[in-house]
């Protein structure tokens, strides 16, 4: 499910506001400190239980309010969302009336969020990248779910034998460690081997309309198991005993994974300036998210903050083409509307809110 219709009420700089969002794109414009970002954030926190900017939720309290409400409104399934923070109070989420848990919000009203992190995926540590395709694979399956938790339940423990010298505790966790982390790989590897069929199928229809994304045609992603997949991970393990022993940890298995990207066999961050960087990981965001919907059936919202931040008019310019082919709701910001002339909103089902004038 995705919701049509969000109202905040005494939410950051906003006592009340009311927004109907399109089934495509919707675009927030302003000046910094208007609350471009307060209105992602929310949405953010409708889909998650948790915001993108703090882990104190207390903070996102209108100043002088005892509580923020948020009420979100699926127009094709009829379902009502409300989420209450108090300041004393843990915080409360009822889908139809009926108290969830964030789990299970995550998965009714799933929603990615493109922040400056993501801008500079391949800058960032192989935690971040993992962390990336994990929360789309925690959406999309509960399976998922259950062997993840069991990998790292098995890895913590076998770890903490290591760290006593004791190999022989270590290995009586590897059973776990098998069978869940080689689930989990299999996982990881559909993931990304589909979200880059949908990758190349947007890049070619932006190349068609705009001759500079040729640059991202070449560029490869590959997932990197974090351990030789060809002999399984109960062989990397056993030869990996006096490695983790001198270490004290494991050092080999899914929780090294990694996904590269490359061009020409370079990697994309000694290749691509920050510019390009940022267009490729909203590109590569917005694939995973078109898969998630064709393979998974969901209808994930994606989320960007900042549009034009890092962009030159050039890789702007690739970008515009994209907004024909979401397939799922996308809401973007920034501070102005660069592209009232260059789409036509009622062919694009764009829709636009300057934010000055609606709060």
């Amino acid at each position: 499910m995705a919701f049509s219709k969000i109202e905040l009420r005494n939410f950051r700089c906003f006592e009340r506001l009311t927004l109907d969002l399109s089934p495509q794109s919707t675009l927030l414009y302003g000046k910094n400190g208007c609350g471009k970002t307060s209105i992602l954030e929310a949405i953010f926190v409708a889909t998650s239980g948790r915001s993108f900017r703090t882990s104190n939720l207390e903070s996102l309290i209108k100043e002088g309010a005892e509580a923020f409400v948020i009420k979100a409104y699926d127009d094709l399934s009829g379902s009502i969302l409300e989420i209450k923070k108090q300041k004393t109070l843990p915080i409360n989420i009822k889908i139809n009336n009926s108290k969830v848990t964030a789990s299970e919000l995550v998965r009714a009203f799933p929603s990615f969020s493109i922040d400056s992190k993501t801008f500079f995926y391949n800058d960032n540590a192989p935690e971040y990248r993992r962390k990336h395709i994990d929360r789309g694979l925690f959406v999309a399956s509960t399976e998922y779910a259950k062997d993840w938790f069991g990998y790292f339940r098995a890895l913590k423990q076998r770890n903490s034998a290591l760290k006593l010298g004791d190999i022989s505790q270590a290995r009586a966790y590897d059973e776990a460690l098998v069978l869940n982390g080689e689930k989990l790989n299999e996982l990881r590897f559909s993931l990304v081997k589909d979200t880059q069929v949908v990758y190349q199928e947007l890049v070619q229809s932006l190349v068609a309309e705009n001759d500079r994304a040729k640059i991202f045609c070449e560029v490869t992603a590959e997932l990197f198991p974090g351990y030789d997949s060809s002999i399984g991970l109960q062989t990397n393990l056993n030869n990996a005993h006096a490695n983790d022993l001198r270490r004290r940890s494991t050092t080999k298995g899914p929780h090294k994974a990694d996904i590269i990207f490359e061009s020409k066999g370079s990697l994309i961050k000694d290749k691509f300036s920050r510019g390009e960087q940022k267009l490729l990981s909203i590109i590569w965001s917005m694939s995973q998210n078109i898969m998630l919907g064709r393979v998974y059936n969901l209808s994930p919202i994606l989320l960007l903050d900042d549009l034009s931040s890092e962009l030159d008019s050039e890789m702007l310019e690739c970008f515009l083409p994209a907004l024909k082919y979401i397939e799922n709701r996308f809401i973007f910001s920034n501070i102005v509307d660069l592209f009232g002339s260059k789409i036509d909103d009622s062919n694009q089902k764009l829709k636009k809110f300057h934010v000055e004038q609606i709060t």
